[in-house]
């Protein structure tokens, strides 16, 4: 190189020279700029990082919910063979039967939906009764139009009955048949009467007054009485006890009117001594528009094996 140097012109050297000053003044020399000797530069960071753009959301599932006394109950939906309904989302559903189920809270809350063949007799009501010595309340919801006949048995602890009431009611408007809605129109439902023992009467109180049952009862035993055969009249002395009023059942749907139902306890003296005490007792049915009584009706107590039978009788 030096040897091609002192070779060249005057002129030629002044550029060649010229062009190295440029190159060292640049750091841009042989042995200068070498990159695969210099450690990597750090990442910058942008001053406004570009925002990450996502996909749309999937919306997330919202179970049914129904309003109960001012409160908002989380539901899912229990489907069987051609009919379904709503349940709380914290109870647990069991099969019962071939086309049934058992709900329950998991404190003693229950609801029983089964589908009877050979309904339509009866009709459609809700009615409410108290269990063994008021244990436990039970509500139960019949619509006899259809094939088959939905029923709904509600039952709760008497001590947390006002807890669930209002749930059993709005839990059977759900319930769906086919494409009918059984239960919807329920806006009535039957509750426990006000009713009282005291001084030795049994009293219905309304909204006007109060009904004593005691002397609509006698004239209920005597008229069973009136009703016996004539030879079985001869094993009786024609006297008879009541051992007690309390009330039975209550229903609402059947006729316009509520119809709360008194069981009576009655023993009749028989012509050798002793007594015989009648078995089921008699039923006193007090139709009522919930001021004042429209009528009343007796029954045999043994007359009706379950609330379905009873009613069928009481819609007379």
């Amino acid at each position: 190189m030096l040897t091609k140097i002192k070779n060249l012109s005057t002129k030629a050297k002044a550029g060649l020279g010229a062009g190295l000053a440029l190159l060292a003044a640049a750091g841009v020399g042989l042995g200068v700029w070498q990159p695969w000797k210099q450690a990597p530069e750090e990442p910058v960071e942008p001053v406004n990082p570009p925002q990450q753009v996502q996909g749309p959301r999937e919306p997330e599932v919202q179970g049914p919910q129904i309003q109960v006394g001012g409160e908002t109950v989380n539901c899912t939906v229990y489907t069987g063979q051609g009919w379904s309904i709503c349940v709380p989302e914290d109870w647990t559903a069991e099969e019962r039967g071939e086309n049934g189920v058992l709900l329950s809270s998991g404190d003693g809350a229950e609801m029983t939906l089964e589908l009877l063949s050979g309904g339509g007799n009866t009709g459609s009501f809700a009615a409410i009764s108290g269990g063994e010595e008021g244990a436990e309340m039970t509500l139960r919801f019949y619509a006899g139009a259809g094939e088959p006949a939905p029923v709904l048995t509600a039952s709760a602890p008497a001590d947390r009955w006002n807890q669930y009431d209002k749930l059993f009611a709005a839990l059977a408007r759900t319930l769906t048949v086919g494409q009918d809605k059984p239960f919807a129109e329920i806006f009535v439902v039957p509750q426990e009467p006000d009713w009282q023992e005291a001084d030795g009467m049994t009293v219905l109180f309304l909204d006007k007054d109060g009904f004593v049952l005691d002397e609509e009862v006698q004239k209920a035993v005597e008229a069973y009485m009136l009703s016996w055969p004539e030879e079985e009249r001869e094993g009786y002395t024609g006297r008879y006890r009541v051992d007690g009023i309390a009330w039975d059942v209550s229903y609402t749907g059947l006729t316009e009117n509520y119809i709360d139902v008194f069981r009576a306890g009655v023993a009749f003296e028989e012509s050798g001594g002793g007594w015989t005490a009648m078995s089921g007792g008699v039923l006193l049915a007090v139709h009522t528009d919930g001021s004042s009584v429209e009528r009343t009706q007796w029954l045999n107590g043994g007359a009706a094996e379950s609330l379905e039978e009873l009613a069928g009788l009481l819609a007379q």
